[in-house]
Order: structure tokens, then sequence, then C-alpha cells
């Protein structure tokens, strides 16, 4: 997979890449390959008398029953290689937990898995899964804002390609390329204003996970 990485990037041929680069580049492979491979190890969702535990690379997180408002199942809209349905365990502040492997990759019957989850988790919290509108909303606002991070997160991506653009531009005409204008503070800038944009916009959006 590493080796793969750095052919797409063209690390191991003979481009002028800056050593910093390269350097740069191969330390971030190596960081994202043991990151995937810790938490592919040691990944795991608990179910338990005192709540629910999810532990991954780095972060363990839990909830107890009495802080737990629901656990659903979602689309998953992170593409065709990706689990289809995807587990979440929402607070009564309306924050949400998701459930490492428990989706319906790893799980032969992922509905059956999760109704098993509720029983439990009623009989452990002493009340059952009661739907209440004021937590509904509280769900639904914070939906829409990771929608507008999401979003804004994606632009400010993209806008590093007409970025990168001007800086070669620039590079080939002999001028200054201001790469940290370009590349720092111009996609910073599109990151606060699409976010801006998107926030301001949420209550004329239906919410839907992502």
């Amino acid at each position: 997979m590493l080796l793969t990485a750095a052919k797409l990037i063209g690390l191991d041929s003979d481009r002028t890449w800056p050593a910093w680069f390269k350097a740069g580049m191969i330390f971030a492979l190596l960081v994202l390959f043991t990151w995937l491979l810790v938490r592919l190890r040691v990944g795991r969702t608990l179910v338990g008398p005192a709540g629910v535990t999810t532990r991954g690379a780095v972060i363990s997180r839990h909830r107890a029953w009495p802080d737990l408002y629901d656990i659903r199942i979602e689309p998953n809209p992170a593409g065709l290689r990706s689990p289809a349905h995807l587990t979440s365990a929402y607070c009564m502040d309306g924050r949400r937990l998701p459930l490492f492997f428990v989706d319906s990759r790893q799980c032969d019957d992922l509905s059956v898995e999760v109704e098993a989850i509720r029983t439990y988790g009623a009989a452990w919290r002493g009340m059952p899964w009661t739907r209440l509108p004021e937590v509904e909303e509280r769900i639904r606002r914070r939906a829409l804002r990771r929608v507008s991070g999401n979003r804004a997160f994606i632009c400010m991506l993209y806008s590093y390609v007409p970025a990168l653009f001007l800086v070669l531009w620039r590079v080939s005409r002999g001028e200054d390329s201001h790469p940290v204008l370009c590349l720092v503070w111009g996609p910073l800038a599109v990151l606060l204003a699409c976010l801006t944009l998107f926030v301001v916009t949420e209550p004329r959006r239906p919410s839907h996970p992502e």
C-alpha cells in the first residue's frame, strides 16, 4: 500500500521534487498507514452494563446508558468501497458516537445486531428508547453542522487546484509565486467563507446523516 501510494505521487521517480517535500510526504504516508493498521488492530465497540465504549487507534470514548438517547443504523456516504450502512449512538445533547465496526460489512445481519444492542441497552438503562422532539431537533441541527463542515472542507481541497496552477504559472514566468499566500491563506479563506455560507443556509436545507 505504501509503495503504491509513493508511486502514484512519483516519490520513487527521478522527478526533481525538493528533499523536504519527499520527506514530508513519506512521513505523512507512514503516519497514515500506521494509523490504519493500529485502528484495524485495536479498533472495536464494547457494549456492557456500564454503557457503550468505542476504541480507535488513539482515542477511546465511553457513554453511559443514561446519557444515550438512541442507537440507529444510518446510510454511509463515504463511497462504494465502504460499508453501505453504519451504526451510531446518539446522546441526549444530540452528539453522535459512531460505533466502530458495527456496520453492514462486519455484521451478517446488521439490523439484528443493532436490535440486540438496543434490547440489552433498554434493560441496562432501566427505560425504553423513547423519541423526544427536543432531542430530535438537536440531532438535526448537529447533522446540518457536520454537513456544513464537511462541504466547506471539500471546497477548501478543491481550491488547491487553481492555487497550485497559479503558483506553477508564476514560477514559469520567473515571478514570485507567493506559495504561502496561494497554498495556505487562500484555501483557509475559502474554508472560512464556505463554512459561513453553509452555516447561514442551514435552516433552508433538509438534514441527512453525513
